[in-house]
């Protein structure tokens, strides 16, 4: 078997009826975008991955045409070097490791090792809205099972959002988990907020502490390795960061020189499946634990759960889902049908071979923009 083309197919879905006001975002979202990335093999194969552009599609396709397949580490080199010059090109990488899985019968996650088989989920909110109605959405999230939640921090003074905070602890109780995004890593285009210092960063996370969080995430840009390691000495809540991460030598030093806990790269941004599982096990040999950003789309998603569940030593996977304004509905457009958290509050993969559902390319060709 040999790859023989790698295709690339661009979708718009409209977020109707109501724009989605995703915090990190200068204005609301009216539409998701999605590049449907399709590796095939000689022998008719086929394995699919979606999550940001492919600007180097012939670029890949012509350095992998005639490579087998099940030689992932060489995948994995051949995207790291198109990387360094061009854009991410790790949805490539996913789509390689779900044809593998298709060829060999087997589910990804029990292809990568298997460590567990299902993980707990934590909803994690996209909106900035007032402490009551943030607080009800929890409760209503806690009531249908789910056991922790991510609260997103962006007003300019973040002890506006420490009150929310305080009130959905209130509001759930010491039962449910509560992660804490800060959103200073990184910015969206165009967006030149002032970002936090690390007195603020400390200040923040030791009010934190008496509330039970979990972990306070990015909450100093990404480069600031330095900072991080400040930081780190200055609380004892756990640090989250390096969701956007380019490359694995910065996700390496925010481990093992910014002393984080939770480092965070996405397997359809940065590094690919193989990529992050070097992260992972580097992680795990410090103490530390990798746990995967999943905002990029449902497919997404499905990419990071089946990897979480082979080889991350974290309890928890993040799991987007914020109703009414993020549902799952919304969130995997590009799937069959959604991904759904059980009544005991875990999540695991549909059945199946690789990443398991197939997109349905004749349903989602009214949304196909290139």
């Amino acid at each position: 078997m040999r790859i023989a083309a790698v295709e690339a197919s661009r979708y718009r879905f409209p977020l109707e009826p109501a724009a989605f006001r995703a915090a990190w975002d200068p204005d609301p979202r009216t539409y998701q975008e999605a590049t449907l990335v399709t590796v095939t093999a000689d022998d008719g194969t086929r394995g699919w991955a979606s999550g940001d552009a492919l600007p180097d599609r012939a670029l890949l396709e012509r350095l992998l045409r005639g490579l087998d397949p099940l030689r992932t580490e060489a995948v994995r080199e051949v995207c790291e070097s198109v990387d360094f010059h061009g854009g991410r090109p790790w949805t490539c990488e996913v789509a390689v490791w779900d044809l593998v899985g298709r060829a060999l019968g087997q589910p990804l996650w029990r292809l990568l090792g298997g460590r567990n088989e299902a993980l707990a989920a934590y909803a994690s909110s996209g909106e900035l809205v007032d402490p009551d109605e943030r607080a009800a959405r929890c409760v209503a999230l806690r009531d249908r099972g789910v056991r922790a939640v991510k609260l997103r921090f962006h007003h300019p003074d973040w002890r506006a959002d420490f009150q929310i905070v305080q009130e959905v602890r209130r509001a759930v109780g010491d039962g449910m988990a509560i992660m804490v995004d800060a959103n200073q890593g990184w910015r969206m285009p165009g967006d030149r907020s002032p970002r936090w210092d690390v007195a603020t960063a400390a200040r923040c996370a030791r009010a934190l502490e008496g509330l039970g969080v979990e972990w306070l995430e990015e909450p100093l840009r990404t480069d600031d390795v330095d900072g991080y390691a400040a930081l780190r000495r200055r609380t004892d809540l756990r640090i989250a960061a390096g969701e956007m991460v380019r490359g694995a030598h910065e996700a390496r030093d925010l481990v093992v020189r910014g002393g984080v806990d939770v480092i965070q790269p996405d397997v359809v941004l940065a590094g690919g499946i193989g990529g992050c599982r070097r992260i992972a096990a580097l992680a795990d040999l410090h103490g530390r634990m990798w746990s995967p950003h999943t905002w990029s789309n449902g497919a997404g998603l499905l990419a990071n759960l089946h990897a979480a569940l082979a080889f991350s030593t974290c309890p928890w996977i993040e799991v987007p889902l914020d109703p009414p304004a993020w549902t799952a509905e919304r969130r995997d457009w590009l799937l069959p049908a959604p991904l759904a958290i059980a009544e005991d509050g875990t999540i695991r993969p549909p059945d199946g071979p690789g990443l398991g559902p197939e997109p349905d390319l004749d349903s989602l060709e009214r949304f196909r923009v290139g």
